[in-house]
């Protein structure tokens, strides 16, 4: 068998053959080439999945801080109220742009 053949037995789980006669090599190399891109696309968009999912857990953790802490700094001291607010709205828009920009090419 050649290895075209078996590389797609190995893909499919099952026995394929074409023919008796093996795959000429360039279109080994090409079957195997793109088989490779196919697989390297694979383990960029899955390390693209695990960045956004921590970088979004960490901005989501922090949008919790920030508001935790602009509910205690209200309770101290109420006049700084709108000055609060702005600051953890500025804050929440930077964390979310970088959630939004993390794992794009």
């Amino acid at each position: 068998m050649s290895g075209l053949t078996d590389l797609l037995d190995t893909l499919t789980g099952r026995d394929i053959s074409f023919s008796p006669r093996p795959a000429p090599a360039r279109v080994q190399r090409e079957v195997h080439y793109g088989v490779a891109v196919e697989l390297g696309r694979g383990l960029v968009g899955t390390a693209r999945v695990q960045a956004v999912e921590r970088v979004g857990t960490k901005a989501l953790q922090a949008a919790a801080s920030l508001t935790a802490r602009e509910t205690l700094y209200l309770s101290q001291a109420p006049l700084g109220e709108s000055r609060y607010r702005a600051i953890a709205d500025t804050a929440a828009v930077v964390l979310a742009n970088i959630v939004a920009e993390t794992g794009q090419a």
